[in-house]
């Protein structure tokens, strides 16, 4: 008997005993709304939003976050990339005040409480200029 003969014979001795071993495939059943309410609607206070005070951690991270990334940036152009003082500060600067802009603009689109602060962007701001005295007087 030949190989090819041999797989012949054992795969349809096979075959057989594997399909009626098999279950049939459970029926999938759809599920219905009734099933599954949707949740419930956001109370009217979770909308809000909530109150942008001048004093607030939000605004101290603004600005160490402003102020971090104007001296790393500047410290990255002059000693990383070789450029001068003069062109690295306000490319630095300009760098960071951009990113806090566009940061703001996302949070505009934001679909729970969205809101463009331009509290955010003054302490950006000061951040920037807080890094900018301190490369000044290095």
């Amino acid at each position: 008997m030949s190989r090819r003969a041999l797989g012949l014979g054992l795969l349809l001795a096979v075959a057989p005993a594997a399909a009626a071993q098999s279950p049939e495939p459970a029926r999938y059943e759809g599920w219905t709304w009734a099933e599954h309410p949707p949740p419930p609607p956001l109370a009217a206070d979770t909308m809000r939003t909530p109150p942008d005070r001048w004093l607030a951690r939000d605004k101290a991270l603004h600005a160490g976050g402003s102020f971090a990334l104007t001296l790393s940036t500047h410290l990255a152009l002059t000693e990383g990339a070789g450029a001068t003082e003069a062109e690295a500060l306000p490319l630095a600067a300009g760098t960071a005040l951009f990113l806090g802009v566009m940061k703001e603009v996302s949070d505009s689109y934001r679909s729970r409480r969205p809101g463009f602060s331009w509290r955010d962007l003054t302490a950006d701001a000061v951040g920037v200029l807080l890094a900018a005295g301190a490369v000044a007087l290095w």
